[in-house]
């Protein structure tokens, strides 16, 4: 065991959510979503910064349980409860605390998941890669660790991915999880660039913090570094399935349009694939508009989501995840349901002109734009 000074200013981090999720409410956690993409500067493209803000929102969904009722005025999406998980059983709870679960309960239904199950160990520290699935445009792993009686779990603080044909470090954004002290279960995300060959084998180098028994339940843990053990770096290979490279994402070109402080938002492209939806937004001389002109228009889009109804008429709610600004507008990354076929795509998109005191969502206008 060994300790670690980058991981221990990563656990303060963790801690600092911790408390800030004591005092973050239902409306600061929709404000958090939209900020994301408010303040991305416009000259910078594919910069997922709602991932930094993903934090803060997960804190919320986590210690508040804000996401079982959905954010404000919002109904929780439909949950296949009688849905079989398999050997994944242990991950159907995680993912309903992840804004993304959408995403995952139906790759589980559809059977688009690779059961890995591969282990390595370290002193008392084990790591076991369960499942793994992935598309052109971004990779999901599920993994589980666990370590003998002389050490409490804290968490996998670590979980890094190479792409072993080139070598390239992956940019991994985004990590759930949960345990009991015995063992912890995590979700982690990854974001691929589709227009770069893709990883068909991956490393997974994990690292796993602990605490000495009793210690978990320490008020003062996440706060004390001191108190952490660190594993050796653990590292497992995985060959991806062909199908997931093989499943192509689909663009569609809406061109639908909202007026917004006389500026016409044009929704100019949507891409789904098993994995993702991304819709794009192009503002009428996008590129000639300052920073501060382009962010009161997106303060006035509160909040987005996409109603998605597969040809049995089941409808869920696509969650936005992530977001960005570019030259010409900006970007907004929703779960996806491409899996389950859907019969039709709708964005709503909830404006809110007021500058005063943030409304509840249920209370504002709300626009429709068909995407399919």
């Amino acid at each position: 065991m060994n300790t670690n000074p980058e991981e221990q200013a990563l656990l303060a981090d963790a801690a600092q959510l911790r408390r800030e999720r004591m005092q973050i409410g239902d409306p600061e956690a929709t404000e958090a979503i939209r900020r994301g993409f408010a303040h991305s500067p416009a000259s910078r493209k594919r910069r997922f910064l709602p991932y930094a803000v993903a934090a803060v929102v997960m804190a919320v969904l986590l210690g508040a349980g804000w996401w079982q009722g959905g954010p404000i005025g919002i109904p929780a999406p439909h949950t296949a409860k009688d849905m079989s998980w398999g050997a994944l059983e242990r991950y159907r709870a995680l993912s309903t605390k992840d804004v993304d679960h959408v995403t995952l309960e139906s790759a589980v239904r559809n059977n688009y998941i690779q059961i890995v199950n591969k282990s390595v160990s370290s002193g008392p520290y084990r790591i076991t890669l369960d499942a793994v699935t992935a598309d052109e445009n971004k990779i999901m792993l599920l993994y589980t660790a666990t370590a003998e009686s002389g050490q409490e779990i804290y968490k996998v603080n670590s979980a890094k991915v190479t792409d072993s044909n080139s070598g390239k470090l992956l940019n991994s954004k985004f990590q759930i999880g949960n345990g009991d002290g015995r063992s912890w279960s995590g979700q982690s995300t990854v974001m691929l660039d589709r227009s770069q060959p893709f990883p068909s084998r991956i490393e997974v180098d994990f690292q796993v913090a602990s605490v000495n028994p009793g210690k978990l339940g320490d008020p003062k843990t996440g706060t004390v570094a001191a108190d952490f053990r660190y594993s050796d770096r653990m590292k497992i290979d995985v060959d991806l399935e062909p199908k997931f490279e093989k499943t192509p994402t689909f663009v569609m070109q809406p061109d639908r349009s909202i007026s917004i402080d006389g500026h016409k938002i044009v929704l100019s492209k949507v891409e789904m694939s098993p994995l993702l939806t991304r819709a794009t937004f192009a503002i009428d001389n996008g590129s000639e508009l300052d920073f501060k002109t382009k962010q009161s228009i997106w303060d006035k889009l509160r909040y987005m989501t996409i109603v998605s109804t597969n040809r049995n008429g089941r409808a869920v709610q696509l969650n936005p995840v992530a977001g960005n600004g570019t030259d010409e507008g900006f970007e907004q990354i929703f779960s996806s349901s491409m899996l389950d076929k859907p019969r039709s795509l709708v964005l709503k998109m909830y404006i809110d002109s007021d500058t005063g005191a943030p409304k509840p969502l249920k209370d504002l206008p709300v626009v429709e734009l068909k995407i399919k």
